[in-house]
């Protein structure tokens, strides 16, 4: 009897989401994907920016057609967040700022846009831990671009999709 509801159930969700004009986003990934070539960015947080980006499309951009290019330029400031009694820092964000452009093969611009993330940290007593706690930050700060780019990129390739049409009955 519980399978039998839990099917009914699950079934009329189903149903539910196709009515209302839902598409997953990766809905049909491997015959709309296409082969995405991610620029150099220069930096060590660009490295690992990079990084991120190849990691977050290893079978292409879905929903692209053809090849295309991602260009990325990062700017990055530290702000001082919190000061110890002796007015030093002891609390600090990265700030990053990514201006990025999908090109086509043809070099014609298809996406532009710029997202703005943070990653804190706190400076530590020894030299060592400051130097680890800044790069875990850089590191942190490149997953929140690489995902907001990712989110970004998704997005506006699906809103210029005409989605197909449904005969009506």
């Amino acid at each position: 009897m519980i399978r039998l509801l839990a099917l009914v159930g699950l079934s009329t969700a189903l149903l539910g989401s196709a009515s209302c004009g839902f598409s997953p986003v990766y809905g049909n990934l491997a015959a709309t994907s296409g082969r995405l070539e991610i620029e150099q960015i220069d930096g060590r947080t660009g490295h690992f920016l990079r990084q991120e980006l190849i990691a977050a499309f290893p079978r292409g951009l879905p929903g692209l057609e053809g090849e295309a290019s991602l260009e990325v330029s990062l700017k990055e400031t530290i702000a001082r967040l919190a000061f110890s009694p002796d007015q030093v820092a002891a609390r600090s964000d990265y700030i990053g700022v990514a201006t990025f452009v999908l090109r086509g093969s043809d070099g014609a611009e298809i996406i532009k846009g710029e997202t703005r993330e943070a990653a804190s940290f706190n400076f530590a007593d020894s030299a060592y831990a400051d130097i680890s706690s800044q790069t875990a930050a850089q590191e942190r700060l490149a997953q929140l671009l690489a995902r907001s780019i990712r989110n970004r990129l998704l997005i506006a390739l699906k809103q210029t999709k005409p989605e197909p049409s449904v005969p009506e009955k």
